[in-house]
């Protein structure tokens, strides 16, 4: 799992009047509100005797914890002991990591690793379409919680070949596919398949049936990856005139459970009434994915004993680019960490716990060897 790197904590509309708990990268983190109504994101366990923060209670800018009390404020800092009283002053100690956190698309964005400012990974501006488009576009929004890895289902999605064999929309298309050039972007990669022809007269669905008297002559779909948020982004522009695009992001919960936030823009069918068949469609997609991807071996995916071929390109560029930024920013070992965490609280690292590294109770995740060493736990 991948540290140094922007992930989707929850729906910004999640966050109100109480904390939200959420598991990320096998860490427990609360998140909310302060009295200004700003996002923020701390570790939820608490230095002083492990109450969950998640449980706790927001007081004016901090979370109150439910054991005995302690507020932190955003930053993570203690400011207030009740059974001391009033006048007693934190210890340094008393804190817990706090990480910076970014809204956007209608999502709370946690930067899980201690880097600072000037050092972070950009976020992309991977959803141009959402930009000032007015009434072109309807949104809706899905969520699915896999029993995968995230990388295994992150993988899946950029798989071409496999349409034809999983999904019942795809049974139409030959088993041999043409194999499009696949290019490295700047944090990720992309391929552009073409596809000529015009709709079938007889189709009644909403994706074929022409939308205008000159169907365009060809469909062309765009498959973007950001690994700077786990993104996916799936651009289809069809014969019809009808465009839809389809938004992925993962953000791993441990190394075999993953939550996938997603969004479809569509230019069609775009009253609000036509949003649960929608939604039912792109759920019943991803169930077909699910029923080969959580049975995939081994869980995550293998530093070997797999057979790449020339239709496995853009998988291949996406394993290079995980690899690129577990050399660049680092990678928990998800080994011992699942080991130690048996008896003790672990944390992901916090630009807090950088700037000032001594003082801390709760140790930090342990830190895989970089992807070309042996005995890699990505």
């Amino acid at each position: 799992m991948l540290l140094n790197n922007w992930y989707v904590a929850c729906e910004s509309a999640e966050l109100g009047e109480r904390p939200l708990g959420v598991r990320m990268l096998g860490c427990d983190f609360a998140l909310f509100r302060d009295a200004a109504g700003t996002a923020a994101c701390v570790a939820a366990t608490c230095c002083h005797r492990g109450g969950d923060l998640a449980r706790g209670r927001v007081v004016g800018n901090c979370l109150q914890c439910p054991y005995h009390g302690w507020e932190f404020d955003a930053a993570g800092r203690c400011t207030r002991m009740p059974p001391l009283g009033d006048d007693a002053r934190p210890p340094r100690r008393a804190r817990v990591d706090a990480y910076p956190v970014q809204e956007r698309w209608g999502y709370a964005w946690v930067f899980l690793g201690d880097l600072p400012e000037a050092e972070r990974p950009a976020l992309p501006d991977f959803l141009p379409q959402l930009a000032g488009a007015g009434d072109e576009w309807r949104v809706v929004r899905t969520r699915r919680d896999w029993q995968a890895n995230w990388a295994r289902i992150h993988e899946n999605l950029l798989d071409t070949s496999h349409l034809f064999m999983v999904h019942s929309f795809g049974r139409h298309l030959p088993s041999r596919m043409k194999v499009w050039p696949v290019e490295a972007t700047e944090c990720g990669g992309r391929v552009v398949q073409r596809f000529a022809g015009r709709p079938p007269a007889t189709s009644r669905t909403a994706v074929n049936a022409a939308q205008s008297a000159n169907p365009r002559s060809e469909s062309v779909v765009t498959l973007d990856f950001s690994v700077i948020g786990l993104m996916h982004r799936n651009a289809q522009q069809m014969t019809s005139g009808y465009d839809q695009v389809l938004w992925n992001c993962l953000t791993p919960v441990d190394a075999g459970r993953t939550r996938n936030f997603g969004l479809q823009l569509r230019n069609f069918r775009k009253e609000e009434a036509q949003d649960a068949a929608m939604v039912q469609a792109i759920e019943y997609g991803l169930e077909e994915d699910a029923a080969v991807v959580e049975h995939l071996r081994p869980r995550q995916p293998p530093s070997g004993g797999e057979l790449w071929m020339e239709t496995d390109a853009m998988e291949r560029l996406y394993r290079d680019r995980v690899a690129e930024h577990a050399r660049r920013f680092g990678a928990i070992d998800v080994r011992r960490q699942e080991d130690l965490a048996r008896d003790r609280v672990l944390v992901v690292p916090s630009p807090g716990r950088r700037a000032d590294p001594g003082g801390w109770l709760h140790e930090a995740v342990p830190l895989a060897a970089p992807p070309d060493a042996p005995e890699t736990a990505p």
